[in-house]
């Protein structure tokens, strides 16, 4: 019995620490992004306090307390499935990261029609994701639903690395022709550019992972720990892309502008007069403006920059 026990329930329990763990991440980021952009649209909050994933976190907790504490040493529980109320959640907390980076792209290509192919592409996914765990009220028990939703469990997943790489591939291609050659620009679109590499490339090779053990290890639940932190992966990619559209404190100097030009910079008054026949001979001053573009909509950020001559 300790072998059956520990081959089913060894992923999830190893699934749902590190969720709780991904968890705290994704509080401490979500009061960074409450804190620094209070000024955000409500609709964009909304979608932040979805993906604070309480309720993923909380079933998860709750799917692995199902066999280990209220049913423990009853082998016969374990070959039901009680946990797909949790990817319910996670299948839509990871179809509206996907619009909202689709959102990203839409803004930056202005193109329609590759937005379009992404939402169809994430929908389907989605809708996969969604049909599987649908499918399990009808086969509760694990090794007769794996039977019915073989090929969907293994097109779902492979649509769902697919989908991931997409993105990433076509976010990435639009900031690098975003460039200026301004600094502060660059620097944000260098982060972002980080930030979208490792989104693509984690979710889908977490995705490659959940086939290769739903593939490889057919009495075994191992699979599902990936599927778990999958979910917190998107969450915490989506909240520091958020959280990185503005540069720290500590590398720029924030002053008082008048339509783009720094007020340090305008010519100051004072009282006192200067004979007529000097002339007051000023080193030039370069005044250079970087624009940032808020790919969400939401407005502009700028900041000026001055060099002397």
């Amino acid at each position: 019995m300790p072998s059956v026990v520990m081959s089913i329930m060894q992923g999830p329990l190893c699934g749902a620490l590190a969720t709780m763990l991904l968890y705290g991440i994704i509080c401490m980021q979500t009061f960074h992004y409450w804190q620094a952009y209070e000024h955000d649209r409500r609709t964009l909050k909304c979608l932040v306090i979805l993906i604070l994933e309480t309720v993923h976190t909380a079933l998860s907790v709750y799917a692995v307390e199902f066999y280990l504490i209220m049913h423990f040493g009853d082998v016969t529980n374990l070959a039901y499935a009680v946990w797909y109320a949790s990817y319910v959640i996670g299948f839509i907390i990871a179809y509206a990261v996907n619009l909202c980076f689709i959102w990203r792209i839409l803004h930056l290509s202005q193109k329609r029609w590759i937005s379009s192919c992404l939402v169809i592409l994430a929908t389907i996914r989605c809708g996969f994701g969604l049909a599987n765990c649908s499918l399990s009220f009808y086969y509760p028990m694990w090794k007769i639903f794996r039977e019915h939703v073989y090929p969907t469990m293994v097109v779902g997943w492979v649509l769902s690395a697919v989908v991931d790489s997409a993105i990433a591939f076509t976010l990435c291609l639009y900031l690098l022709k975003r460039r200026t050659g301004m600094n502060r620009t660059d620097s944000i679109l260098n982060r972002l550019l980080l930030y979208s590499i490792n989104t693509g490339a984690i979710t889908s090779f977490c995705a490659i992972l959940v086939v290769i053990m739903f593939l490889g290890l057919p009495n075994n639940l191992a699979f599902i720990g990936f599927v778990q932190v999958q979910s917190k992966l998107y969450a915490i990619s989506f909240l520091a892309s958020l959280n990185t559209r503005k540069m720290p404190n500590s590398t720029k100097q924030t002053v008082p502008a008048v339509d783009g030009v720094a007020l340090s910079f305008m010519p100051s008054f004072s009282t006192f007069k200067t004979p007529r026949q000097k002339s007051l001979h000023l080193p030039p001053i370069e005044v250079r403006k970087s624009v940032v573009m808020d790919i969400y909509g939401d407005g502009m950020d700028s900041t000026v920059h001055k060099s002397e001559c």
